[in-house]
C-alpha cells in the first residue's frame, strides 16, 4: 500500500440545491452533473491540480500550490455562472494530509470540507492558511469573513473569501448569508479633542481623525467604525466600554490636540473596549509640519497592533500625501463643510487649496467630487462637469493608487453619460482598495440611475457589507430588490431599518437617516412612525433640498399626492433633483399620471438637456 504525508492545497466544491433539483426533475439534474464534470476537469488541469474524486455531486482535487488553487476555484466559478441553475459552493484548505495510493485523507481534508460547506452559492472561502499565501498577489484579493468553530475541529478558524478583482463576477449577491456578517479587529476613532484656545480648530481635529480613520479604512481584515457614527460622540464624556459596546468594537482611539502658532501637541490613546486598559498611549510635541508624519506614525502603531503586521503595500498605504500646511487645513475645512452638506463652501475651500498647491491630489478628487454632486442635485452645466472631470483626471495623474481619484472619476463620468468609460473607473477604485466604500456606493447609484437594478443591488450589497453600520446602501439595496421583485427585499428592508433605528439612537436629528429611514418605515407599513420621522426632519431642515425631496417620496407612498407633489416642486425650484432618479423610483409611480408631476418631469428634462 502505497502511502505518504505531505503538504498539499485541498479544494472541495459541491452543487449548490442539487438534492431539491434531483427531487424535482432526474434528467435535469444528471445533465448539470455532467456540465459541471466538463467545467471541473480541464481547469484542474489547466492549474496544475489532481482530480482526486467525485463525492456525490461534489469533487474534491488537491493542487501543489496556493495560487494554482486559487486560480482554478475562480475559473471554476467564472464557467459555473454561465450555465442555468448550476451554483457552485468551493472551499480551499492548506495543510497536511495523507496520500493513500489515488486517495487522500487527514485533518487537511476534513478542514477543506468544512470550509466548502460554510460557502454561499457562487462564493469561494478559504482558510487563513489560504489566505496568507496568496495576500497581495496580483489578480486576486480576499477578505475577512468571520471566526468560526469547525465541526471536530479544535481550535476555531478564520474564514477568508476571495474576491477577483478582474471584473465584477465575484461579487455574488447572497443577503441572507452575508448581510448581517461580522468581522474579528475592529476599531472606532473618536474625534480628536480640541485643546487650543481657538474653538475655530475644531475642523483641524476633526480632519486629523478623518484622515485616520480613512486610512485605517483601506486595510484588509479590519473593520473600522465610519466618521458619521464616531462623530456622534464629539464632546461626550462617555465610559470606554459603554461606546465600544454601542458601536460593537473591539479598540477604540483617543486623542487630543493642540495647535499653537506652528507648534502641534497630540496625544493618543489605543484602549480595549473589554476592560478600558490601555494597549499603547503616545504624545506628539511637534513642528506644525510633522503632522503628515504623526498621522502616518499613529495609524502604523495602530495597525499594527491590531493585525500584527503591515505589508509593503499596507505599510505605502499609511503613508499620507504632503502638501503645505495652509493648503492642508484649507483641504481639512472643504472636508468638513462637506460634510456638513454645504456644497459651494467646500467647493470654495478645496479651490483655495489647490491655489496654494496644484499638485495635492486629494484636493482635486475632493473638488472633482463636490462639483459633481452640485451638478447632480442642483443643477449644473456641461462647462461644469468639464471642471470635475479636469479635477478627477489631474488627481489620477498626481495620485494613480488612490482609489478616491478614480472613484471621482467614475463619478464625473457616469454624470457625463460616459457608461462603459465610468464603469471601469469604479472597477479600478475597487481594485485599487477593496474596503472602498464610497466607490461601491456611486457605483450603485450609477447602475440604479441607468436603470440596471440588478448591478445596482450587487453594488449596495457590496457597500453595505464593506461599512457594516451604514444604513443608507442598505435602504437602497432594499429599494432594488423592491423594483426587482426579489424575495430579499424584506430581509434586506428589516436590516436597514435596524441600521437606521441605531444610527438615529447616536445621531437623533440626522437628516438622511430621518428621511431616508421614514421613506423605508412606509414600506415596512409603520405609517404613523414614517409620517412622524418626515415632519421632524422637515422641521428641522425646512431650506434643505435632499430633506424635501425625500419627504415628497414618503408623502407619494402614504398616499398624500398633493403633499408629494408640492415638496417635489419646492425641490426642485431650489435647484435639487435627479431628473434620472425620479424616472426609475417607483416611489413616484402614484403621481406619474398627475399634470402637475408631468409638468415637472417635463422642467427637468429641459433643466438636464
Amino acid at each position: 500500500m502505497s502511502q505518504s504525508r505531505q503538504l498539499a492545497v485541498i479544494m472541495f466544491t459541491d452543487i449548490a440545491g442539487y438534492t431539491a433539483l434531483m427531487g424535482k426533475d432526474e434528467e435535469k439534474a444528471f445533465r448539470i452533473l455532467e456540465k459541471n464534470r466538463e467545467i471541473h476537469k480541464p481547469i484542474i488541469e489547466q492549474f496544475n491540480g489532481q482530480w482526486i474524486k467525485e463525492l456525490g455531486d461534489g469533487v474534491m482535487a488537491s493542487f501543489q500550490t496556493v495560487s494554482d488553487a486559487v486560480h482554478a476555484a475562480i475559473g471554476i466559478q467564472n464557467e459555473s455562472r454561465e450555465v442555468p441553475d448550476l451554483q457552485i459552493t468551493i472551499g480551499i484548505h492548506l495543510g497536511e494530509v495523507v496520500f493513500e495510493n489515488e486517495d487522500v485523507f487527514g485533518d487537511g481534508v476534513n478542514i477543506a470540507s468544512r470550509i466548502q460547506g460554510l460557502s454561499p452559492p457562487g462564493s469561494i472561502y478559504i482558510s487563513e492558511a489560504v489566505h496568507n499565501n496568496i495576500y497581495n498577489k496580483q489578480g486576486i484579493e480576499s477578505r475577512f469573513v468571520r471566526e468560526e468553530k469547525l465541526k471536530n475541529v479544535a481550535s476555531s478558524m478564520r474564514i477568508y473569501e476571495v474576491v477577483t478583482t478582474k471584473d465584477l463576477s465575484s461579487l455574488h449577491i447572497d443577503a441572507e448569508a452575508r448581510i448581517q456578517r461580522t468581522t474579528g479587529k475592529s476599531i472606532a476613532v473618536l474625534p480628536f479633542v480640541n485643546m487650543s484656545n481657538d474653538p475655530d480648530q475644531d475642523y483641524f481635529c476633526d480632519g486629523i481623525s478623518e484622515e485616520i480613520i480613512d486610512t485605517l479604512a483601506q486595510l484588509n481584515n479590519l473593520r473600522v467604525i465610519a466618521r458619521t457614527s464616531m462623530f456622534s460622540f464629539k464632546g461626550k464624556n462617555l465610559d470606554v466600554r459603554e461606546i465600544g459596546k454601542k458601536l460593537d468594537v473591539t479598540t477604540l482611539l483617543e486623542g487630543s490636540v493642540r495647535k499653537s502658532g506652528k507648534r502641534l501637541r497630540i496625544a493618543t490613546k489605543l484602549l480595549s473596549v473589554a476592560d478600558g486598559s490601555h494597549l499603547w498611549t503616545n504624545r506628539y510635541d511637534r513642528e506644525l509640519e510633522d503632522i503628515f508624519a504623526i498621522q502616518e506614525d499613529i495609524a502604523t502603531k495602530v495597525a499594527t497592533e491590531l493585525k500584527g503586521f503591515l505589508t509593503s503595500d499596507e505599510k505605502e498605504v499609511i503613508r499620507p500625501q504632503k502638501t503645505s500646511i495652509e493648503a492642508y487645513e484649507y483641504y481639512l475645512k472643504g472636508l468638513e463643510l462637506l460634510h456638513q452638506l454645504d456644497v459651494w463652501e467646500s467647493k470654495a475651500m478645496f479651490e483655495r487649496a489647490i491655489k496654494i498647491d496644484p499638485d495635492y491630489a486629494p484636493a482635486h478628487a475632493g473638488l472633482s467630487e463636490v462639483i459633481c454632486q452640485i451638478c447632480e442635485w442642483h443643477g449644473g452645466s456641461a462647462k461644469d462637469l468639464a471642471m470635475a472631470e479636469s479635477h478627477s483626471k489631474k488627481a489620477l495623474a498626481l495620485s494613480p493608487n488612490m482609489a478616491e481619484s478614480h472613484a471621482s472619476y467614475g463619478y464625473v463620468l457616469s454624470l457625463r453619460k460616459k457608461y462603459a468609460e465610468a464603469e471601469k473607473e469604479f472597477i479600478k477604485a475597487i481594485k485599487v482598495n477593496p474596503n472602498a466604500f464610497k466607490a461601491y456606493y456611486r457605483f450603485g447609484r450609477y447602475y440604479f440611475a441607468m436603470g440596471n437594478i440588478e448591478k445596482s443591488a450587487e453594488m449596495f450589497l457590496k457597500a453595505s457589507e464593506v461599512r457594516l453600520e451604514d444604513f443608507q446602501s442598505l435602504l437602497l439595496l432594499a429599494q432594488s430588490y423592491r423594483i426587482l421583485e426579489d424575495d430579499r427585499y424584506k430581509e434586506a428592508l428589516k436590516v436597514g431599518l435596524e441600521r437606521v433605528r441605531k444610527h438615529l439612537e447616536l445621531n437623533p436629528t440626522d437628516r438622511r437617516a430621518l428621511s431616508l429611514g421614514s421613506a423605508s418605515l412606509i414600506e415596512s407599513g409603520e405609517k404613523e412612525e414614517a409620517l412622524h420621522w418626515i415632519n421632524k426632519a422637515i422641521a428641522l431642515y425646512p431650506e434643505d433640498g435632499a430633506t424635501i425631496f425625500n419627504g415628497a417620496c414618503v408623502f407619494a407612498k402614504a398616499g398624500n399626492k398633493e403633499k408629494a407633489i408640492n415638496l417635489l416642486q419646492i425641490a426642485v425650484d431650489n435647484g435639487f433633483g435627479n431628473k434620472e432618479w425620479i424616472e426609475q423610483d417607483r416611489d413616484y409611480d402614484s403621481l406619474r399620471n398627475e399634470p402637475q408631476f408631468k409638468a415637472l418631469i417635463k422642467k427637468l428634462n429641459e433643466k438636464y438637456q
